[in-house]
């Protein structure tokens, strides 16, 4: 369930890097540091089940409670070896280097707060949105030694366009049971059928700027992205529905969230 979205994060760091000009050689490990944290942080909210999670994802929620100890064992495992990449990969002794090590640990800041960010529509999606394009955008401007510049910020606003609009994608098939538990979104706002089309507007506007910072051989690489992150998606939800495996308890049998 998170180790899909830690490689989503290594192909988002590709095509960072190959729209700005910077070889995967040059990465070095730098091109898996993304990787660990957003299984770590996956993970952790994961396995602090709310409401809406047992309702818009009963069998997923069943599952991390099953196996909360290994989970838990696997989390603390890839926060190590994330602070151990930070350290090997990151240029610490350059001002660039500093500031990419302040942002990778904002994905944590995010996770502390984000059940007070839930309560505000939009600003949950836009925090995310946000926390992963700077940490991907930040790892390949300290490790590849990429001087600011406007290719950079566009590279940044394209990914959050991007993962915006996937988190709104969510949300959209969430608005049942969002609404259950009094959480807005801007799919429950705007209603299913727009929030579609918002997405799609927002991902177009995310790879009309990597177009112009790098050409459509980038647009067909993230096109690579979205057909990878549509697929798993699939999958998930053929797993989601055709129920826990055998010998999974159904703790919440009698809830009536269920």
């Amino acid at each position: 369930m998170s180790v899909w979205l830690a490689v989503a994060s290594v192909l988002m760091v590709a095509v960072t890097a190959m729209a700005l000009g910077v070889s995967l050689e040059a990465l070095g490990w730098g091109l898996y540091l993304p990787a660990f944290v957003v299984y770590a942080v996956y993970v952790r909210d994961r396995r602090g089940v709310s409401d809406d999670d047992r309702l818009n994802h009963p069998v997923r929620s069943r599952l991390v409670t099953r196996y909360d100890r290994p989970l838990q064992a696997t989390e603390l495992v890839a926060v190590i070896a994330y602070e151990s990449l930070l350290v090997a990969s990151l240029p610490l002794h350059r001002p660039d280097g500093l500031g990419a090590l302040a942002v990778a640990h904002l994905p944590f800041v995010v996770l502390a707060v984000y059940l007070r960010l839930k309560a505000v529509p939009v600003v949950d999606s836009l925090a995310v949105a946000g926390t992963w394009s700077s940490l991907i955008v930040a790892t390949v401007v300290a490790v590849g030694d990429v001087g600011l510049s406007a290719s950079v910020g566009a590279t940044f606003l394209a990914w959050t366009l991007v993962v915006f609009g996937g988190v709104e994608s969510r949300n959209a098939a969430d608005v049942e049971g969002d609404e259950q538990v009094d959480h807005g979104t801007l799919a429950s706002r705007l209603g299913a059928a727009r929030t579609r089309l918002f997405v799609v507007g927002a991902k177009a506007a995310g790879a009309g700027l990597f177009w112009v910072v790098g050409g459509p051989g980038i647009v067909v690489l993230l096109g690579c992205y979205f057909a990878y992150l549509a697929g798993f998606r699939w999958l998930t939800a053929a797993a989601s529905a055709a129920g826990p495996p055998p010998g999974v308890p159904d703790r919440w049998a009698g809830d009536t969230y269920r």
